[in-house]
């Protein structure tokens, strides 16, 4: 199992560096899929193949709250291997963009959008949640899918995010509040509200979702009984980092149980100013 490293200091490229190596180790695992599968029951959201805790609840909200369809364009910040962003495209109609650090997760997302007939409507490329390289206020909405809590510089994020946007955009994003900043994660933010107000969004909702903890630890607790399984099918590395995660965050490594210190939360933040 990998050691843990600072990464609260850390650049980007070593994020990507982590999820390269999980995204390339889960493709192929049938077991990780069974454990979300046995965690989440009818809410999995089995189709999208989410390396998260989305729900397809949280989806299907996601999909109405972003209040975008057909000839207008959203994009999806840390979109992973693509699936959470284009079933909300193919819900709403609306075009995509799909942006993410890790090379490994573009590729297969580029991949997945072929397997969701949706690749004539949609784009993914490289890039940094805090720059994107996309132009000013070009998009309709914005997503993003337990992607926030990479970030080192949450408020530099949320005003790449509204200067990308159109005024009057929503931004729709799931997240976790931490009160405590677990070892080798990027700083953490015990609420959400300012950085978004400061960026110029007016949020509209602010829920922390149903039943979240439960599922979270639910998962985890598989991951510890199928390790075997897990190593054997992702390799040493993608597997260890996902041990790794389980074992931090519900208290076997230091006796902080993080989840405790934590709220999963759903956000809709409409941008209503244009900052200079």
């Amino acid at each position: 199992m990998p050691e843990i490293e600072n990464k609260g200091s850390s650049t980007q490229s070593s994020w990507a560096e982590t999820f390269n190596t999980l995204f390339a180790g889960s493709a192929g695992s049938s077991t990780l899929r069974r454990l979300w599968r046995e965690a989440f029951g009818d809410d999995y959201a089995e189709e999208a193949d989410p390396l998260s805790f989305v729900t397809l609840t949280d989806l299907r909200r996601i999909a109405r709250e972003i209040r975008v369809g057909p000839s207008q364009t959203f994009v999806d910040l840390g979109c992973g291997s693509g699936g959470p962003g284009l079933l909300v495209a193919r819900e709403t109609g609306a075009s995509l963009v799909g942006i993410d650090f890790s090379p490994v997760a573009v590729e297969h997302a580029i991949q997945c959008a072929v397997a969701f007939g949706l690749d004539d409507r949609t784009r993914f490329q490289l890039g940094d949640f805090t720059a994107t390289g996309l132009p000013a206020a070009s998009f309709d909405g914005a997503v993003s899918v337990d992607a926030l809590l990479f970030v080192p510089d949450k408020a530099a994020a949320a005003h790449e995010v509204a200067r990308i946007l159109r005024t009057g955009a929503r931004f729709v994003f799931t997240t976790w509040d931490w009160n405590m900043t677990p070892p080798g994660f990027p700083v953490q933010v015990s609420d959400h509200h300012a950085l978004l107000r400061d960026a110029g969004f007016t949020v509209e909702a602010y829920e922390e979702r149903h039943g979240w903890e439960a599922r979270q630890r639910s998962f985890y607790r598989r991951v510890s009984t199928a390790q075997a399984d897990l190593i054997a099918e992702m390799g040493g590395g993608a597997a260890g980092y996902t041990l790794l995660e389980a074992n931090l965050l519900t208290g076997q490594m230091d006796g902080t149980d993080y989840l405790a210190l934590a709220r999963r939360i759903l956000v809709v933040a409409r941008k209503t100013q244009a900052l200079g």
